[in-house]
């Protein structure tokens, strides 16, 4: 992995986790210095350990989690009010429009239940990567697939859409666990991360430096291994 695939953004502080609400040089809560200066003395590459955190009980998962479920709370009724109203403009009447509102509403909400709810926990190792270049509306997206060998034999996958920081980070024959008791989107955990340059956060999936305590971009604590902590 490259330094460049380490986003620059400091949203929360990498030493407390601390928000810090706008452009700062120093953290207002710890003191210690905004960005990568202030671990210059600290390679990069080894900062990250051998072996599964053991924090995956910290309070900052579920920070996150209550984080995002009101965000989606908000933006659901809108999207819907939207549509709504498209519907009208459009001559589709009153009743037909707050019917299909509402079932847009009710397919969107059961949609974000399904993303947020808890999975079970498994370990195993990546068997296969997968990319697919969709072209939409004179766009190109992106589809993410890693396939997976369970410690139980089975074969899992996982897709991302949005983004490829996790399936980038992954490599064919890494052994990894996913944390899908946290709930979060990118739980997934390298075992040997000691020769890693960049590891990913398990909730927002932003590549950190393994050197930073928190996720800068999230503020989610980061599992960098046992012998890490």
């Amino acid at each position: 992995m490259s330094e460049k695939n380490v986003t620059s953004i400091n949203l929360y502080c990498a030493n407390c986790g601390t928000k810090l609400g706008g452009a700062k040089d120093v953290c207002p809560s710890c003191g210690r210095v905004i960005g990568p200066e202030q671990y210059a003395a600290i390679p990069r590459t080894g900062a990250a350990g051998v072996g599964y955190s053991e924090i995956t009980g910290h309070p900052t998962f579920d920070a996150y989690r209550k984080h995002t479920g009101k965000v989606q709370m908000i933006l659901l009724p809108v999207i819907a009010v939207v549509v709504f109203v498209i519907l009208l403009l459009i001559g589709a009447g009153a009743a037909v429009s707050l019917v299909s509102a509402a079932l847009l509403l009710a397919i969107m909400f059961a949609i974000a239940a399904a993303k947020g709810r808890k999975k079970p926990d498994w370990q195993g190792t990546v068997e296969k990567k997968e990319f697919t270049r969709i072209k939409r509306q004179g766009a190109d997206r992106y589809t993410y697939k890693v396939w997976f060998r369970g410690e139980d034999g089975k074969r899992r996958t996982h897709v991302w859409h949005q983004h490829s920081y996790v399936y980038d980070y992954l490599e064919e024959g890494d052994t990894v666990r996913f944390l899908g008791s946290l709930g979060t989107p990118n739980a997934f955990e390298k075992y040997d991360k000691s020769g890693d340059d960049v590891i990913p956060c398990v909730c927002c999936g932003n590549l950190a430096d393994p050197r930073y305590t928190y996720c800068t971009a999230c503020g989610a604590i980061l599992l960098k291994g046992k012998t890490a902590q």
